[in-house]
């Protein structure tokens, strides 16, 4: 089965740029890794790429976009950002997108 994964976004538009971007993904396939998150540099695509894994994008409030897209892992990240604690989630990885 091809992989499967979800993020949550407060900026859509910024996703779908077409430009690499930093998001924590949510995989959804079936098995043991199934809701393992990884924060990834990757580019996204919409429509969907053969070949390249299903994203579904959620909105901060947990509503899915009803068209998925596709998602080109460039770089896995560490599993931490460098944020104060209980800071901005957004924050940091918009931080992270500047390295």
């Amino acid at each position: 089965m091809a992989k499967e994964y979800e993020t949550f976004a407060r900026e859509r538009a910024k996703i779908l740029s077409g430009k690499e971007v930093v998001l924590t993904l949510r995989e959804l396939s079936p098995g043991r890794k199934k809701y393992r998150g990884v924060n990834v540099r990757c580019v996204v695509s919409r429509p969907p790429r053969p070949g390249e894994p299903a994203l579904w994008i959620r909105s901060v409030v947990g509503l899915r976009d009803p068209e998925p897209c596709s998602v080109s892992i460039v770089e896995e990240l560490p599993e931490m950002f460098q944020a104060a604690p209980y800071s901005d989630f957004f924050e940091a990885t918009e931080r992270a997108e500047r390295r």
